[in-house]
């Protein structure tokens, strides 16, 4: 038994604030009707009729230079309705199709599909505690003002109230010294008032999770996640082995002076060696298919058992605190004015990536989209995606409310 297996099972505590037994049983009788299903079932041979205006309007933005190409996977009732490539690698010439099996740098879907299943596993554990303030697993953090009141669950519902405007990978160069940075990050708002989205409580849980396995994150993951789900085109640093299965990202001319493809695109991980909470993580169309129907499942796929029932229900409610929140525990919810468009359930649990991904788990239809795309190639400012995220959503949740 690891030494994380031998920590106390007694550190999980349901706060009187945070009602979330009751939550999850209104989240059990409200999506009671959810297929589940050992593996997903291949359903694709329908695609290019059923989803035929959706494809159109993926074409459509490839010829408005949203992005070069995509990948896109759609699944409902555990069968695979939709995994389909469009356009190509890049804007050249003799650029190569893009291929069905590409894998995407997903940017902050790292955030979900990395650190926050890994906090999910550990919490299912019995290992971390969501009430419990950050500086009991990271004791340097607590040394900053107001650090003392951050919990884990603000990390999560990124409400920490902490902000800087300051650009870490330029102060930085390396892992510690960023890490350093993070712990004395100043206060602009007292813990859980509003919530903002911001990389720093992600890489704190990246730094959670590696105190309290006793492993880095990446290692953590494959083990207790990726592995055991079969997602072997999953993981962070990927091999130049799949350097033609990548699509590259940006033309950087600041840090790398080279184009990046094949590591990751963000700065600040790319100087942690490619490994963090907040971003690093490569993965391909179909295994997040498979994430997504895990979610659906209820924590299980293919026989393996990956978060307990009321864990997957309590990570996808959203939360009670700050205000107004529309974010649950490291997801967003699909809240009107959101990337999925205004046919999305406000139930589902959403998120993107900076190079142009997105997933999209709806627990109402049963159903699930992931859209990869390389919109930052070649350049970041390229910002056609945000209209043309709702645009393809809005197209395939049509699609997925006609009966076929």
């Amino acid at each position: 038994m690891s030494k994380s297996e031998r920590i106390s099972k007694s550190t999980r505590r349901l706060s009187p604030r945070y009602p979330a037994v009751a939550l999850c049983l209104l989240w059990a009788t409200a999506h009671a009707q959810s297929t589940r299903v050992d593996v997903l079932a291949d359903a694709t041979a329908g695609q290019e009729s059923r989803f035929a205006a959706a494809f159109a309007e993926v074409n459509n933005w490839i010829g408005q230079k949203a992005f070069p190409g995509a990948v896109m996977a759609i699944g409902q009732h555990g069968r695979l309705l939709a995994l389909r490539p469009f356009g190509a690698m890049d804007y050249s010439p003799t650029a190569a199709a893009m291929p069905q099996d590409a894998i995407f740098d997903l940017a902050s879907l790292s955030k979900v599909i990395g650190a926050t299943t890994a906090a999910a596993i550990l919490y299912d554990r019995k290992l971390l505690d969501l009430d419990a303030p950050v500086a009991r697993y990271i004791p340097e953090f607590g040394g900053t003002p107001g650090h003392e009141g951050i919990l884990v669950r603000h990390l999560l519902s990124h409400s920490s109230g902490m902000y800087s405007r300051q650009i870490l990978w330029k102060v930085a160069k390396d892992r510690p010294a960023i890490m350093q940075l993070v712990y004395s990050l100043p206060m602009n708002a007292k813990p859980g008032e509003k919530a903002v989205y911001l990389d720093y409580n992600m890489i704190l849980m990246g730094e959670i999770v590696n105190r309290i396995a006793g492993v880095p994150l990446d290692r953590f993951l494959e083990r207790n996640a990726f592995g055991p789900l079969g997602m072997k085109d999953t993981g962070y640093n990927p091999s130049p082995d799949l350097l033609p299965r990548i699509p590259p990202t940006e033309r950087d001319d600041i840090l790398r002076h080279a184009l990046v493809r094949g590591v990751v695109h963000d700065e600040n991980a790319y100087l942690m060696g490619g490994v963090s909470g907040h971003a690093g993580l490569f993965s391909s169309a179909a295994d997040l298919a498979v994430f997504a129907q895990m979610y659906l499942n209820g924590g299980t796929y293919n026989k393996r058992r990956i978060l307990s029932e009321e864990t997957v229900r309590l990570f996808m409610q959203r939360q009670a605190t700050p205000p107004d929140t529309t974010r649950a525990l490291g997801w967003g919810t699909a809240a009107k004015g959101t990337f999925p468009g205004d046919l999305a359930s406000p139930r589902a649990i959403v998120h993107t990536g900076f190079t142009g991904t997105s997933i999209y788990i709806d627990p109402d239809r049963d159903a699930f989209i992931v859209l990869l795309t390389n919109r930052v190639h070649p350049i970041r400012e390229n910002v056609r995606i945000e209209q043309a995220r709702p645009a393809i959503h809005t197209a395939v949740l049509a699609a997925l409310d006609r009966k076929p």
